[in-house]
């Protein structure tokens, strides 16, 4: 069992791959009594069928919902029909039990792969419940200013926080590579690293007041220009995780990605990369 403080939220690993997790989980470790959500991940010849009653069934996914209110998600195999996955969780997203199909064979994700994923998903389900957002981006901390560089995957956005870096040394902190977490304390939006960083591993266990949200998008010119609420809200809905199959957390994510919106700007930066477009930024947040 691994016990550990992840965004604020004490969050407890049982089972997974019992080199990979440590390893990753090294920097976020601590003891608690009271978990904010736990999570078990398991391996097995056989996965638990389905129970309950199914209340959806998308190619090769079934949902259920178990009389004590759990939901229960299962994964089929497309020509085998195997099941690879078995994954409950309570309503409040709090409590999470993964079984995977130790014979689950994939092109280029391992099991260890899998259960990162998956225990990722859980955290983010977790804290959307509880008010934030875990957004697909790379967060860097520039003089204790947090700042998010988001766009579709191959862009180049970390490339350009890495340029931060390059250009302003130890002012800049990476925070996360991949999958920063978003939580307001007392109104404040603030950014925080957690494990799930993609394939960098590049993460680290501080926070940061978030002063912005930067889309990139590659062009043969720089220019930035501030989103207008209604197209943030677009942008950020696309590269935030979350659900499809419950309506009312996607209505929750929604209203803490409106709150973002209106406590801090957000821009599309079309650009190359280059210094220029890195001080493109940073004058427009008169930094």
């Amino acid at each position: 069992m691994i016990q550990a403080c992840i965004a604020g939220l004490c969050v407890q690993f049982v089972g997974g791959d019992p080199d990979f997790f440590p390893r990753r989980l090294r920097e976020y470790e601590t003891t608690f009594e009271h978990p904010d959500l736990t999570m078990s991940l398991s391996r097995a010849w056989e996965v638990p069928g389905v129970e309950g009653e199914e209340i959806l069934r998308r190619d090769n996914l079934v949902l259920s919902r178990l009389p004590d209110g759990r939901l229960g998600r299962y994964l089929f195999g497309g020509k085998s029909g195997n099941l690879l996955q078995r994954c409950l969780s309570t309503a409040d997203y709090a409590h999470w039990d993964y079984v995977l199909w130790q014979g689950r064979n994939h092109k280029t994700l391992s099991l260890t792969s899998f259960e990162y994923l998956y225990s990722g998903e859980a955290f983010a389900n977790r804290l959307a419940y509880l008010g934030g957002l875990v957004m697909h981006g790379s967060a860097i901390s520039f003089d204790g200013k947090g700042i998010i560089f988001s766009a579709r995957s191959g862009t180049g956005k970390s490339t350009h926080a890495g340029l931060w870096k390059q250009y302003y040394g130890d002012r800049v902190v990476h925070i996360n590579d991949d999958k920063p977490a978003l939580r307001f304390e007392q109104d404040v939006p603030r950014v925080y690293g957690t494990p799930w960083s993609g394939k960098t591993d590049t993460n680290s266990n501080i926070s940061a007041p978030l002063h912005a949200i930067v889309f990139l998008k590659q062009a043969p010119k720089n220019r930035i220009q501030r989103l207008s609420v209604a197209d943030a809200m677009g942008y950020i809905h696309r590269e935030t995780v979350r659900p499809f199959y419950d309506e009312t957390l996607g209505r929750a994510v929604l209203a803490t990605t409106e709150r973002l919106i209106q406590s801090i700007p957000v821009f599309l930066l079309e650009c190359t990369i280059s210094e220029q477009a890195v001080n493109l930024v940073k004058d427009s947040l008169n930094w």
